[in-house]
């Protein structure tokens, strides 16, 4: 019986990630587990990207890791125009992350 709660529990948490509601901008998923900057100007220091500097970076907790799979709002009105960077609300919505753009993908709805 517990167990089948606990699956419940989870396929719900994946069914309401997967209908996320985005208010400044759209859903999109991650693929492959990729580096996340605090601000756009880390993430230009971290591309093109060097395993050395991401070591840094990550020590001085100015990049996190956003794993494969994770569901992420964007937030269209970033103030940089960019085309290799896209800003998102990051998850459970407590910081703002920098991204590149081919490390994420439009969530199908």
């Amino acid at each position: 019986m517990k167990q089948t709660g606990l699956f419940l529990l989870l396929a719900a948490s994946a069914v309401t990630a997967q209908a996320q509601s985005c208010p400044h901008g759209s859903p999109v998923r991650v693929t492959g587990d990729v580096p996340a900057a605090i601000s756009y100007d880390m993430f230009t220091r971290l591309y093109p990207l060097k395993a050395d500097v991401l070591a840094r970076m990550a020590a001085a907790q100015q990049v996190t890791m956003i794993h494969d799979g994770t569901v992420l709002c964007t937030i269209d009105d970033d103030g940089v125009p960019s085309p290799d960077a896209v800003l998102v609300a990051g998850p459970q919505g407590r910081m703002n992350y920098w991204l590149s753009r081919a490390a994420v993908q439009p969530l199908r709805q």
